[in-house]
């Protein structure tokens, strides 16, 4: 019964939970279940409509319709839910920023921050942090990144990152070791 387990520690730490609403759902001995752990835990529930309309507690949702569209399509729509839904916005959006800031790969990097830019009205200190802290790390040093990033500061009237501000932070100075 490890796999229970499992998945009572994802139920006791999810943010939002999506139920895939398509035949067969209300057959299984668990789904119900889960979507009560949610409900009674205050999550977001977002029911993804595939053949079948929420009902029960979960029936006041209207649900993400996802019949008639691609995998891409549904992983839009329920990222919008997310970015949109108080329960759940900061939290995704921290997440984005710390990926971002964080990023190993530039393609990433740059897949991440059009993911914000299609967050409306962005948190000005969570704009600001992005630009204070991307500078130290060099793999965010891309025309690209930058060009984007920039089109973000644009829009909340925040300072440009410029090629030279990544010099200015990657500076070793001796005199700020510790011994």
């Amino acid at each position: 019964m490890e796999w229970q387990v499992e998945i009572e520690k994802g139920l006791f730490t999810m943010d939002a939970l999506c139920a895939v609403l398509m035949p067969k759902f209300k057959e299984s001995n668990w789904t119900d279940q889960e979507i009560g752990v949610a409900i009674g835990r205050d999550v977001l529930v977002v029911p993804i409509r595939r053949e079948l309309d929420p009902y029960g507690f979960i029936g006041k949702y209207q649900g993400y319709q996802a019949l008639g569209k691609n995998l891409n399509e549904v992983a839009e729509g329920v990222f919008m839910i997310l970015a949109k839904n108080p329960k759940t916005r900061n939290k995704l959006i921290n997440c984005l920023i710390d990926l971002f800031i964080s990023s190993n790969d530039s393609t990433d990097a740059y897949n991440r921050i059009l993911s914000l830019k299609k967050i409306n009205d962005l948190p000005e200190e969570m704009i600001k942090r992005i630009r204070n802290s991307m500078v130290e790390n060099n793999i965010l040093k891309n025309k690209d990144i930058l060009s984007e990033i920039n089109l973000l500061f644009k829009l909340y009237e925040i300072k440009s990152i410029q090629f030279s501000d990544f010099e200015k932070t990657n500076v070793f100075n001796p005199v700020d070791l510790p011994f």
